[in-house]
C-alpha cells in the first residue's frame, strides 16, 4: 500500500507544530557521529546547526530530512513521533549544497518535481510552480534548461523547489557554499528575508560563522557529534561557553597563563588583571595557581601608542604592532605582547600606529573578555 503524505493545499499553514530532537544518536562502523543531539525547533524560527566539518550537523540534518533513520532517540512533528517515517510522508523541503537538479528538465519541471508526486496537477500545477518562482526572482525562467543557468541561478530554482511544495520544514545543508562572496551575501539576505515572510520553519547547516550570523534566530554549535552550546548570536558570542564555542563563533585572542592573587601571569611573563565584569571570571574552582586560558575579542581592546600606563590606573599590556591590514571600515593591528607566539589582534581606527611602533592594549570592554580552566579548550 501507498504511503500517504501530506496533501498539498495552497495557503495552508507552514510551521504548525514544534519540531523536536530528543537524545538522537547515529553511528557509522563504530563511529558515533551524533551523540545524544537535543534541541527544539519552534514554529517559523530560523535555526543553523554551526561546526566544523565532521561534526555531524549533516547527519543530523538527513536524520530530520529521514535520508537516516536514528539508532537511538525521538524524532517528533508536535507531539507525534516521525523518526521512522520515509521523507516523502514527512513532506519537508529540502536543498541540498549540488541543489540536486535534473539536468535533462527545464526550470518548471524541476520546481513542479514534488508538487506532481503529491498528485497536483493543471492550472493548480502552473500556479504553484509560477508563484514558487516568482518568490526567487525567477519569474520568466520556466522553460529555460538548469544546465544554462548560473550557480546563483540555480540555487534559486533549488528552493523554489523546495518552497512549492509549502513544507512545515525547509532544510537546507550548506546550499550557499558553491557561490561566489558578494552572492552569497546577497543571497542569503534575501533567503532570510524570504523565510521570514512565508514564516517557515528552517534548520540550516554551515561551517560559516558569518552566514550563521546573518540568518538564524538561534544557532546551535556542535563538535564531535555533540551540541555544545544553543542561543541567539548575541548569546554565543558574548558568553560561549568554552573556548571552542568562543573561538568559532568569531575571532579571539588566546593568551594562556597561570591565576596568581592579584591577576593572570601569562606564559610569557606579561600580567593580566582577572577582568571585573568578565563574563567568565567567577568559575568554581578557579584557584590560586591555576592554570586558565584568557580568550579576549579583538574589538575588547583599546590601542594606545606609547608604552606608558594610562593615568586612570587601567592595566595594560605592553606589545610593538608587528603587522596592520587595512579591512575597508576596519583595521587589523597584529600585536606582538612580550614575544607571545600569537600576536593579538586588534580592531581600531585606520589613522593608528605604524608597523614597529611601541603600544599598551587597555581593556576596553570586560564582556569581551573571557576566562576559562585551561582544561576546558
Amino acid at each position: 500500500m501507498a504511503e500517504s503524505r501530506p496533501p498539498f493545499s495552497p495557503g495552508r499553514p507552514t510551521s504548525p507544530s514544534t519540531i523536536t530532537l530528543d537524545g538522537i544518536v547515529r553511528d557509522f562502523d563504530g563511529v558515533r557521529a551524533v551523540d545524544h543531539l537535543s534541541l527544539t525547533l519552534a514554529p517559523g524560527e530560523f535555526v543553523t546547526l554551526l561546526g566544523p566539518s565532521g561534526c555531524g550537523k549533516t547527519t543530523s540534518l538527513r536524520m530530520l530530512a529521514g535520508f537516516e533513520t536514528p539508532d537511538q532517540g525521538r524524532i517528533l512533528l508536535g507531539d507525534q513521533e516521525i523518526q521512522h517515517w520515509s521523507p516523502q510522508r514527512r513532506g519537508f523541503g529540502m536543498v541540498f549544497q549540488n541543489y540536486a537538479l535534473f539536468p535533462h528538465l527545464d526550470v518548471f519541471e524541476n520546481v513542479a518535481f514534488g508538487l506532481k508526486t503529491r498528485g497536483v496537477a493543471g492550472s493548480l500545477l502552473r500556479d504553484a510552480v509560477l508563484a514558487a518562482l516568482t518568490r526567487v526572482d525567477l519569474a520568466g525562467y520556466e522553460a529555460r534548461p538548469v544546465q544554462a543557468l548560473s550557480g546563483g541561478q540555480q540555487q534559486r530554482v533549488a528552493l523554489a523547489r523546495a518552497l512549492a511544495i509549502e513544507p512545515p520544514l525547509l532544510l537546507l545543508d550548506e546550499p550557499l557554499s558553491n557561490l561566489d562572496q558578494a552572492l552569497r551575501f546577497r543571497t542569503r539576505m534575501e533567503l532570510r528575508s524570504l523565510v521570514r515572510e512565508l514564516g517557515i520553519t528552517a534548520l540550516f547547516v554551515t561551517h560559516d560563522q558569518e552566514e550563521a550570523f546573518d540568518l538564524s534566530d538561534r544557532i546551535a554549535v556542535m563538535r564531535d557529534g555533540r551540541l555544545l552550546q544553543m542561543g541567539s548570536p548575541e548569546a554565543l558570542y558574548l558568553d560561549p561557553v568554552d573556548p571552542f564555542v568562543a573561538g568559532f563563533m568569531g575571532r579571539v585572542n588566546r593568551l594562556e597563563g597561570v591565576v596568581e592573587e592579584d591577576g593572570v601571569r601569562l606564559v610569557n611573563g606579561a600580567r593580566w588583571p582577572l577582568p571585573a565584569g568578565g563574563s567568565r571570571t567567577s568559575i568554581p574552582g578557579l584557584d590560586s595557581t591555576r592554570e586558565v586560558i584568557l580568550l579576549v575579542r579583538p574589538e575588547a581592546f583599546r590601542i594606545n601608542e606609547g608604552a606608558g600606563v594610562p593615568s586612570d590606573g587601567a592595566s595594560t599590556l605592553h606589545g610593538q604592532v608587528s603587522d596592520v591590514r587595512f579591512r575597508g571600515a576596519q583595521t587589523l593591528y597584529l600585536v606582538d605582547v612580550a614575544g607571545l607566539e600569537a600576536p593579538v589582534e586588534v580592531l581600531g581606527p585606520a589613522q593608528g600606529p605604524r608597523v614597529g611602533a611601541r603600544v599598551t592594549l587597555t581593556p576596553a570592554d570586560p564582556a569581551r573578555i573571557h576566562l576559562y580552566p585551561s582544561a576546558s579548550s
